[in-house]
């Protein structure tokens, strides 16, 4: 043993052991509280671009669809608001059947942004 080290008091010694396990319960505790909050959150957050969607164009059905089944007006009404495109959907609406088109891509900014296009290029809403 060294000359300035002190001998390990056994009670000490299982106090520290105490002590580190306590805090690795905690931080198993936080974590998991975290990883919940982030849970929520998420689902809320999902709820509130659905709840946004339905009050622009109704209770609707998606689908993902390529760029180039979009029909030329609603991509051209989409292009004059947009500098990219990188999304479509087809969107169904419930309420009489019709068809309109969730186009996402980002603004000359860079802010994402999803237009809700008729077939015929008449832009509805933006999110």
């Amino acid at each position: 043993m060294g000359r300035n080290r002190r001998p390990l008091v056994p009670t000490a010694l299982i106090q520290e052991v105490e002590w580190n396990m306590a805090s690795k319960r905690t931080l198993a505790v936080v974590a998991g509280v975290g990883a919940a909050a982030l849970a929520i959150a998420g689902v809320a957050i999902a709820q509130n671009h659905e709840a946004n969607e339905n009050r622009i164009i109704g209770e609707h059905s998606e689908r993902d669809i390529p760029l180039a089944q979009v029909p030329e007006a609603a991509m051209n009404a989409a292009r004059a608001q947009l500098a990219s495109i990188s999304k479509a959907e087809q969107v169904t609406r419930k309420a009489d059947g019709s068809t309109l088109y969730e186009i996402k891509g980002k603004s000359s900014d860079g802010k994402t942004i999803e237009l809700f296009v008729t077939p015929e290029g008449q832009v509805l809403g933006r999110e």
